[in-house]
């Protein structure tokens, strides 16, 4: 049933903990908790986010809060909702390509896709990794969520990823907010640069190509061939990280 609830759009977490509240009927957190192994600081998180999709229902008792999900026939109500953003998301991508077009009339022909949830993410990925040529960079702005997590499987993917991409002969750099620096762990191939301050994310950069892959809400990616696009956001990021990732080096060098 997990993955039948991650496959509609669940994270793994909502979907153990959509699963907890089926099997416990209405309860505090402590016995969800207990029964998730999920950590009591982050249940919290998970039980409003189901809240919010409308799959869980809350009322407090003597002061304490009681989770419990509502009806599973809900579930269908959910995936009709995610239809109909799937199709408001179509409609945005279309709206845009003739700005597009016009923005990047300059830089050549180009084009959009969307694709839906992690294999579709990792096609995107390929095909940016098949465009790409011996000596190409590709940069990234991380994912970035207030529960990392949640996106563990990201991640992973990508320091996975690091292999093909340094058989390809690419040159991988990336910024990233301090916060995922246990997260995204040390990666040798890359060229990482932690920042306090926001800065763009869930954005790649390779060639003539620009990954979207907004997931804090949805797990939707966009690819988007643009010349002009591309070279707006390699821009974007070599006034971050040539000014904080050479600024690193000579702390070390300095020995600070």
């Amino acid at each position: 049933m997990l993955k039948i609830l991650e496959g509609i759009g669940l994270s793994p977490r909502e979907a153990l903990v959509y699963s907890a509240l089926l099997e416990t009927g209405q309860s505090t957190t402590g016995p969800i908790v207990k029964r998730t192994g999920i950590p009591a600081s982050k249940i919290y998180a998970v039980l409003e986010r189901l809240v919010k999709k409308g799959l869980a229902s809350v009322i407090v008792k003597k002061g304490a809060k009681h989770f419990s999900a509502t009806n599973p026939e809900r579930l269908v109500d959910y995936l009709e909702e995610k239809k109909r953003e799937v199709e408001a998301h179509e409609e945005e991508v279309r709206k845009m390509l003739p700005y597009l077009r016009e923005k990047g009339k300059a830089g050549g022909e180009h084009d959009a896709e969307v694709a839906y949830g992690f294999e579709g993410l990792k096609s995107l990925v390929y095909k940016m990794l098949s465009s790409a040529n011996k000596g190409d960079e590709w940069l990234f702005f991380s994912f970035a969520v207030d529960e990392p997590e949640r996106l563990m499987k990201i991640y992973n993917f990508y320091r996975q990823f690091d292999g093909p991409r340094r058989e390809k002969g690419l040159k991988i750099k990336g910024i990233l907010p301090s916060k995922l620096r246990r997260a995204a762990g040390a990666r040798r191939p890359v060229q990482t640069c932690y920042v306090d301050f926001p800065v763009l994310t869930n954005t790649t950069v390779c060639g003539d190509y620009v990954l979207f892959t907004p997931w804090e809400d949805e797990e939707v990616s966009y690819l988007i061939h643009s010349r002009h696009l591309s070279k707006s956001f390699r821009e974007q990021f070599y006034s971050i990280f040539n000014r904080y990732y050479e600024g690193k080096k000579r702390g070390e060098r300095n020995g600070k």
